[in-house]
């Protein structure tokens, strides 16, 4: 592992076995593990790109349990044949500290506790890591970076939703600000908050990596303390956020420097005001689309285009729809997606023509 001090950006991806059952609402893949795991894998090059092509000054590593790459298929083989290239680092992380209620929607979110523990082994005291969900990308790092939070906090980003706002359906306790604010209140002896804790994303979190152990420790002991008391909660977003509201966590919120960005004409999220003046985008619903056409491009070669649009947010607003979708727009994206089905309904057959034994869930994409 590299050991100076410029900041260590951690991707983490937890591959399925195929006899595991999980739900990704956003994916835009099908339930296949393999597929899964390499749709994710082209949101992580599509990451890597948005650093590397702008020269920014980082290490990039993934932290993930897959131990033979052989499994992926051959799709799956060069897409980490790519984040190689792209100098990305591979941390192995087994998956330790799973939902306890068994939940299948989001059930790797609790992951990032496992990666954060691999990824800070042997790290410098002072240097700065920022874990990362796969579907961002960094329209400017200098400005992320500046924003490090201090050596006793940890960075992350504060949604702001309403109290009552429904944000983790995989649950039957905590699924609210407001009922997280009554699950401390109970958990502190039955003291009162004066208002809901401030909800924090996992998508982001950033510290040192005394600071990261620290936040992993406390959300184990919160783990205990909730199995006490007959409860569990499923998401790392709501153990995060308990463990701000009882001030077992003290967190700097990067809200003003990055968000998550609902795309599409289709969705019922409050609108970013200012996305050009953020450093990172959380792009969910790109998945499928153009952050597959970067990590397309990324793999073929074919970069000079991405570059270009890295080096203008302007530009990198558009190509990754952060900037509004019009119609035109929205007819090349889905003339896009439809021209991939296409493609990959061809691929299939070929295989299947090929390989006539071969059940169609193992096959490559």
């Amino acid at each position: 592992m590299d050991t100076n001090l410029s900041p260590l950006i951690v991707q983490y991806l937890y591959v399925h076995s195929r006899d595991e059952a999980f739900f990704y609402p956003s994916s835009r893949s099908s339930a296949s593990a393999t597929r899964v795991a390499c749709r994710y894998l082209e949101c992580a090059i599509a990451q890597a790109a948005s650093l590397r092509l702008r020269d920014a000054d980082c290490s990039l590593a993934l932290a993930t349990n897959l131990e033979d790459r052989r499994i992926l298929g051959r799709s799956g083989v060069k897409l980490l044949e790519r984040l190689d290239a792209l100098g990305v680092q591979m941390i192995h992380a087994d998956y330790r500290r799973r939902p306890a209620d068994g939940s299948e929607m989001f059930m790797a979110s609790r992951y990032v506790l496992d990666a954060i523990l691999a990824a800070v082994e042997g790290q410098p005291g002072e240097r700065q890591l920022w874990l990362t969900d796969l579907d961002c990308v960094w329209p400017n790092a200098d400005l992320m970076f500046a924003s490090a939070p201090a050596k006793d906090r940890i960075g992350a980003i504060e949604a702001p939703y309403d109290p009552d706002w429904l944000v983790a359906d995989a649950a039957t306790v905590g699924r609210t600000r407001k009922e997280i604010g009554e699950l401390a209140s109970q958990l502190g002896g039955g003291v009162a908050l004066e208002q809901p804790p401030p909800w924090i994303g996992g998508e982001l979190l950033s510290g040192t990596p005394d600071t990261l152990r620290a936040l992993v420790a406390t959300c184990d002991a919160l783990d205990e303390q909730l199995a006490h008391v007959d409860k569990v909660l499923p998401t790392e977003e709501q153990l995060l956020t308990l463990a701000g509201a009882l001030g077992l966590v003290r967190y700097h919120d990067l809200s003003g420097v990055a968000r998550r960005i609902w795309t599409g004409p289709r969705h019922g999220a409050p609108r970013i005001d200012d996305p050009l003046a953020l450093g990172l985008w959380h792009l969910p619903a790109e998945k499928g689309l153009s952050l597959r056409r970067a990590a397309h491009e990324v793999c073929s070669g074919r970069v000079r285009r991405l570059r270009c649009d890295c080096g203008d947010p302007t530009r990198m607003a558009r190509r990754f729809n952060v900037a509004g979708n019009g119609f035109l727009r929205r007819v090349r994206d889905d003339g896009w997606l439809a021209g991939q089905r296409v493609t990959n309904a061809v691929r299939s057959s070929l295989r299947r023509r090929r390989r006539p034994h071969v059940a169609s869930g193992n096959a490559d994409i």
